[in-house]
């Protein structure tokens, strides 16, 4: 478990160093950022309903968590939408329109 997070920190990290750059950066126009950003929020939504409604069926069907499974279970799924998002700011950013 303690790699999994250790793993988890350190693809955090470079995504919200990545997502910082993006905001600094002064290249891009605004129409491109807001379309780069658009497809980059749309990317961690989708991210976090679909972990969310997965959990929630697994809840459904087959266990009964505690409040600090359940409270665990969220937090991985916001960190893991912060890494989609800045990975996602990384590719569009990178790719030619």
């Amino acid at each position: 478990m303690i790699t999994i997070g250790a793993v988890l920190l350190i693809v955090l990290t470079y995504a919200l160093v990545t997502a910082v750059n993006f905001f600094k950066d002064t290249e891009l126009s605004k129409e491109a950022k807001e379309k780069i950003l658009d497809k980059s929020f749309r990317a961690a939504f989708i991210t976090v309903i679909a972990g969310w409604i997965v959990f929630e069926m697994l809840m459904v069907m087959r266990i009964d968590p505690s409040f600090e499974i359940y409270r665990l279970v969220m937090l991985g799924l916001v960190i893991i939408s912060f890494i989609v998002f800045g990975l996602n700011l990384r590719v569009q950013n990178h790719r030619p329109d």
